[in-house]
């Protein structure tokens, strides 16, 4: 594998596109610019590149037909989350709930965002606060000298996740191998109509090295 610092190889998003249409459906697309690391991750995951016409005529997507994947990442830095309000005149708020992170006059002085993610959404929904963005880099465990991928999620479900999930990488120690994944929802809203989504979630399988020893990896 080459550096962490190499630039991201491509996107990682969920769901299938049909007729430009967005389908809530379990699988995973991974989107890139190079022709070569799509060929390599289709070789993987058993299928083929598509060009995203709607896109970039240049760009292309290769669907796993399949709700998880086991994928690399090399350090707790490589998931961040971080709050972000937009208005008329652009980004407005940007923080990672406890000091700015822009713009560069702010950067480092408290927020004043509330401690929990609970009170975050509130204010949220009543169009006070940010919103959660959070930012995965990871490597496909089939092929992780193809490079970086990146999976963006506005969800707060996802974002409460996040210190958890970096206290665990942080807690291995060394690039780990972990599955990232997407999780059925189903609740009934208060007119009794059920309502069925998908999270993304991330589980930390153990250590690379260690895995790639045992034969595991794959």
């Amino acid at each position: 594998m080459s550096g962490a610092a190499e630039p991201v190889i491509g996107d990682c998003d969920f769901g299938r596109i049909l007729d430009g249409k967005l389908l809530a459906q379990p699988v995973w697309r991974l989107l890139t610019m190079s022709p070569q690391a799509a060929k390599s991750v289709a070789s993987v995951l058993g299928t083929e590149p598509q060009q995203r016409l709607a896109t970039s005529p240049e760009q292309l997507e290769v669907v796993a037909e399949k709700a998880s994947l086991r994928v690399l990442i090399e350090d707790p830095g490589r998931l961040t989350a971080q709050m972000k309000l937009w208005d008329s005149r652009g980004l407005a708020h940007h923080c990672d709930g406890r000091v700015f992170l822009s713009p560069e006059a702010d950067a480092g002085h408290p927020c004043a965002c509330p401690p929990t993610m609970v009170e975050r959404r509130a204010r949220a929904r009543r169009g006070q606060g940010p919103q959660p963005v959070t930012t995965l880099l990871f490597r496909l465990a089939e092929c992780p000298d193809v490079g970086s991928f990146r999976f963006r999620s506005s969800s707060w479900r996802f974002a409460e996740t996040v210190e958890g999930i970096r206290t665990q990488l942080a807690t291995v120690g060394d690039p780990a191998l972990c599955e990232l994944a997407l999780q059925s929802v189903e609740f009934a809203t208060q007119n009794s109509r059920r309502v069925c989504y998908h999270k993304p979630v991330v589980r930390v399988l153990g250590s690379w090295a260690s895995n790639s020893a045992m034969g595991l990896v794959t």
